[in-house]
């Protein structure tokens, strides 16, 4: 019952927060998904200028693909690259992931 319930909350969280992305696995074929996408302002950096590029902390559901460092995903013309193991959350229902911005 409790499950059920918090199965419900996060769908209720991908379908307000959520935007429709196309991931690209590695070696397979481009699909649709939505992700919910949290980006910072500025990019990082590290000493005087050297800017490491933005990183963007994206969310998956598990049911939906199981996702790997060097993945791609497409969204509002931004192109994200895997780059830091992805990890499940304590539920096991959803994918927590960095993705660093190759394209603009």
């Amino acid at each position: 019952m409790f499950r059920d319930a918090l199965i419900r909350a996060f769908n209720d969280v991908f379908e307000h927060l959520g935007s429709e992305i196309i991931y690209t696995p590695r070696g397979a074929n481009p699909i649709v998904l939505t992700a919910v996408i949290k980006e910072p302002e500025n990019p990082y950096e590290i000493g005087d200028s050297q800017t490491i590029g933005q990183v963007a902390e994206v969310t998956l559901k598990s049911a939906d693909i199981t996702p790997r460092v060097g993945d791609i995903l497409v969204s509002n013309s931004r192109k994200y690259k895997i780059y830091a193991e992805p990890l499940l959350d304590a539920s096991n229902y959803v994918w927590k992931l960095l993705a660093v911005l190759v394209e603009k």
